[in-house]
């Protein structure tokens, strides 16, 4: 039995099919692509944070442009060194974990082909780490003073939670790979 369909009927809710590209090397891969942007965020933006806020803290020490009562305001003391350790440390975590996420890829591109489920952990080191950088992000955006706009932490945080999804979507499709191979 046929429907028929007016016809100016068109059904808004399918798009139409594009073939996603084949995945032929790791660089391929649209969550190599992302991480790879947010790891240049953080090794570019984040850490010419720290070197203004390190120069801006030398200026500081040496007195240069400050008067008499600034530096009483102003003065170093141990709670000022405390949160310049603090915004240190977050910024150092946050900047190795963000450039750990797209070797980390590779790396489990390169070893699904093998026998083992071992691309399969690395994805989910993958995963954790992409959480944890939306926990530095936050951070950063919330402790430190970077000049950054609220607006760009967000989209970089929802960068990670996207390559999160990503690349869990991609472990389901390996793991089945898998499966279905040692099964034959």
């Amino acid at each position: 039995m046929s429907m028929n369909y007016p016809q100016n009927y068109t059904n808004f809710n399918r798009r139409p099919y594009n073939p996603k590209a084949a995945v032929k090397q790791f660089t391929d891969l649209e969550v190599y692509q992302k991480s790879l942007e947010g790891s240049v965020f953080a090794a570019h933006e984040v850490i010419n944070f720290l070197r203004a806020s390190k120069a801006q803290a030398a200026s500081a020490r040496t007195g240069k442009g400050k008067t008499a009562a600034m530096k009483a305001v102003l003065g170093e003391n141990k709670a000022d060194a405390y949160a310049d350790v603090i915004e240190e440390s977050i910024i150092k975590s946050m900047s190795i974990t963000a450039l750990s996420i797209p070797h980390l890829i590779a790396e489990s591109h390169s070893k699904r082909f093998g026998e083992s489920t071992e691309c399969l952990k690395i994805l989910d080191e993958v995963m954790l780490k992409c959480n944890k950088m939306a926990v530095y992000l936050e951070q950063i955006r919330d402790i430190c003073q970077t000049g950054i706009e609220a607006n760009r932490f967000e989209e970089e945080i929802n960068k990670y939670f996207y390559i999160r999804r990503k690349v869990l979507n991609l472990q389901r499709v390996w793991r089945k790979y898998i499966t279905e191979n040692t099964r034959t």
